[in-house]
């Protein structure tokens, strides 16, 4: 129990300390890129980057099965069935490299001519294969490996290589764009750079793991493929539809435009997915040992955790983003960043994934595949035809609406589901904690409605952000306290005992 606790707290700093690098390296480089090339190349950026990630179809979501097959067969220390399922997965993850190395083929022929107004074919085609490189590594080594670490809760390896390579990667990319260089030499770096994650991994699982490599790559031993498939597949649309959308029906202008706002928005979601580093191993080793009640009473005080955190950080991205943005783009005169309905409907879209994210963690954690994956379907058919609908009519804002409507509709399934099948909780839990949440985004917009930021600079932003954040975290220590404080003496609690001990 106590090693499961510390591998916990070790997961969760770990996760932090790399999502914190991530966020200033993710808030960092798009403005060099903006700066250096403008709005349409760094468009073209991040259009690439979700084209290159619709490859993640071709793993079929064999990942996410096959870290749910791994929870038991660690929790007993059966090396053999470990060996088992590593083998299979590296045969199978080898496939996925030269499917990679096929679909970069086709799209090194197609995806120019989509972008031909705005760069040549030369351009396009140096820059998609400088981007791509890395990932031949992640597929040909790395992925069974971080797979393995993560089922073992030992998340803080791969997070710790992470944070290094990004931190080595920010730097060598500002270096070579202040510069002068081409943005394919950045990006070629950015791939040689991150090619070292992999390796790594690899590294030290040969020395912590007693695995056979001459095991029988056993497919029964990662049950539920076909559902991890369908699973897979439908959030791999959802997730990229948007700039899929708005790559093929609008421009690459509203591209770099959309993915600076998500930029904040997502940088928050990870910021809150890195407290949650470590759970989902957590109540799968919880499920694996049939500890129905500590999983229930673990759940309570984390779904808690989630919804408040996501209240506070993002009703404050809904007081200050569009001036945040507006700061950060400031001299960037090719493009009008200035969207506040966007911003407003981009936020509550994401605030209801990050919740969505943080419920499918138990989803997972059961191997539940198979039950949820028609409503999986759901939610990308309910994206990608809404966004494609509205995206004429509405541009931006038609893609963030149909992002809002289909992660509203899987939060909403997750917790009936939730409440019938695992955690057998009174759906009016969830209610109360919905209308928790709205009342203190209602009492915190209330109460920061006159915060107007029209000079752009990021003094002035940061002192009223600072007072926007005292005044939102006053008002949500009140309501939790008159509502959970059961939850808010727990949490006092440990912090007084860490700070005690150190």
């Amino acid at each position: 129990m106590n090693e499961r606790l510390n591998k916990l707290k070790l997961n969760t700093v770990l996760g932090v300390i790399y999502q914190v690098s991530l966020l200033l390296v993710n808030f960092i480089l798009p403005r060099f890129f903006l700066k250096y090339y403008g709005s349409n190349v760094n468009g073209l950026i991040s259009s690439i980057t979700q084209f290159l990630s619709f490859i993640n179809l071709a793993d079929m979501g064999i990942g996410a099965v096959v870290s749910s097959a791994l929870y038991k067969p660690l929790a007993k220390g059966d090396d053999e069935k470990v060996s088992s399922i590593v083998v299979f997965a590296r045969k199978f993850f080898k496939i996925v490299g030269f499917i990679l190395i096929a679909y970069i083929v086709v799209l090194t022929f197609v995806y120019p001519i989509i972008v031909k107004d705005s760069f040549s074919v030369l351009f396009t085609v140096t820059l998609m294969w400088a981007m791509c490189i890395s990932q031949f590594g992640q597929y040909f080594i790395g992925i069974t490996y971080q797979l393995l670490l993560n089922a073992d809760q030992r998340s803080y390896v791969q997070l710790f290589i992470n944070a290094v390579t990004i931190i080595l990667n920010a730097a060598a990319a500002i270096f070579i764009m202040v510069h002068g260089s081409s943005v394919q030499l950045v990006k070629l770096t950015t791939s040689l750079i991150f090619l070292a994650r992999p390796v790594f991994m690899y590294g030290y699982a040969r020395k912590h793991y007693h695995i056979n490599y001459k095991a029988k790559a056993d497919p029964n031993a990662v049950p539920q493929k076909k559902s991890g498939i369908i699973q897979h597949i439908a959030y791999m649309v959802y997730q990229n539809a948007d700039v899929a959308v708005l790559t093929l029906f609008s421009t690459l202008s509203n591209v770099s435009i959309y993915s600076v706002y998500v930029l904040v928005n997502n940088g928050l979601k990870s910021f809150v997915t890195a407290l949650t580093t470590g759970f989902l191993a957590m109540f799968g080793d919880m499920i694996a040992k049939g500890e129905r009640e500590k999983l229930n009473k673990s759940y309570d005080v984390y779904d808690w955790m989630i919804h408040t955190v996501c209240t506070y950080v993002y009703s404050l991205s809904g007081v200050l983003i569009v001036p945040f943005i507006l700061t950060y783009t400031r001299g960037i005169n090719d493009a009008n960043y200035n969207v506040p309905l966007f911003a407003i409907i981009i936020t509550i879209a994401y605030a209801c994934n990050t919740v969505r994210e943080g419920m499918f963690v138990i989803i997972k954690a059961a191997g539940h595949y198979k039950q949820t994956q028609k409503a999986s379907l759901m939610e990308a058919i309910l994206n990608l035809s809404v966004s494609i609908i509205f995206v004429f009519k509405f541009g931006l804002v038609g893609v963030a609406i149909g992002t809002m409507i289909a992660t509203s509709f899987f939060g909403i399934y997750e917790m009936h589901y939730l409440s019938q099948h695992i955690l057998y909780r009174k759906p009016m839990k969830y209610i109360r904690q919905l209308l928790i949440d709205f009342l203190s985004v209602v009492v915190i917009a209330v109460c920061t409605h006159w915060i107007h930021i029209t000079t752009y600079s990021y003094g002035v932003w940061f002192v009223n952000a600072l007072i926007a954040a005292v005044i939102a975290a006053v008002v949500l220590l009140a309501i939790n306290w008159f509502f959970y404080s059961d939850n808010l003496r727990t949490m006092f609690g440990l912090m007084h005992k860490r700070i005690s001990k150190a």
